[in-house]
């Protein structure tokens, strides 16, 4: 089967490398949820994209720490009016299903610089509110909140990225007439437009190395204006197309209509 490589990095989505702001510290900031499109580490907001700067400055000597909160290393976060803590998380704070890389870096809470009033300052606030009989910082740590966030902002990029790549493919073989093929690690998924003797147009998106299902179908529903009711397993009587070993292949019928709002998607980029 002839093919045309399409060279694509993300079949799985990695975590974001940005210093994230807890629900805490975004209710102190007084600022918005986003929609889980909007990445929290990416808010337009002056002490959060300062945080950006701790894990580079950490690795250059230049942070400084807030040494009241001595139960764990925090740093701090300044703006020219607002002030804030940041720290990295271990392994043993995170979640089984999380990976050492996701979530690593916080900015926990924040509040606003009070240089006339050292008892209302934000970090003798933050050093009562940690310290009884012993300082305990756990409270500032991420919570469930703020990890479910987490997933669900990559699960949203996954299915993003899936979308762009199924209806780069698409596009693609349209083009060429030729099977278009993503390659990745140990997962390769295609797609091939053809048009029978009758003219009638049938697209297969087929899949090499996942086992999951759910994953698949989730492909198969990436595919704008097909519902999921008009994919049929092949081998079957629509596309008579006959999967290589290892392969798993769903074909519907292709609708000109169809086809031309995938290549409008695919001229605009895919939202």
């Amino acid at each position: 089967m002839l093919s045309s490589e399409c060279s694509l990095a993300w079949w799985t989505v990695t975590g974001p490398d940005g210093v994230r702001p807890t629900r805490r510290c975004l209710d102190d900031l007084d600022v918005a949820v986003p929609d889980l499109g909007h990445r929290l580490d990416e808010i337009d907001n002056p002490i959060i994209a300062a945080a950006q700067a701790v894990p580079e400055q950490r690795d250059a000597g230049g942070a400084q720490r807030v040494l009241s909160l001595s139960d764990r290393i925090w740093f701090k976060v300044k703006t020219s009016d607002q002030r804030a803590i940041a720290t990295q998380i271990t392994r043993n704070d995170l979640l089984e299903k999380h990976s050492w890389c996701i979530g690593g870096w916080w900015v926990a809470a924040a509040g606003h610089r009070q240089a006339d009033s050292p008892q209302r300052d934000f970090y003798e606030s933050i050093r009562r509110e940690c310290t009884g009989r012993t300082v305990s910082t756990a409270r500032l740590l991420p919570t469930t909140w703020d990890r479910n966030r987490l997933d669900a902002e990559l699960a949203v990029a996954w299915r993003t990225a899936m979308k762009r790549m199924i209806i780069r493919l698409i596009c693609t073989s349209l083009g060429t007439g030729r099977v278009a093929v993503a390659q990745f690690r140990t997962h390769r998924v295609k797609a091939l437009v053809r048009a029978d003797s009758g003219h009638e147009a049938y697209l297969a998106i087929i899949a090499e190395g996942v086992p999951d299902s759910q994953i698949f179908a989730q492909l198969l529903d990436c595919v704008p204006g097909v519902a999921s009711d008009d994919w049929q397993p092949e081998p079957s009587p629509i596309a008579e197309m006959e999967p290589l070993p290892g392969e798993i292949g769903w074909s519907t019928l292709f609708p000109s209509e169809v086809a031309s709002k995938i290549l409008a998607l695919g001229n605009e980029g895919t939202h």
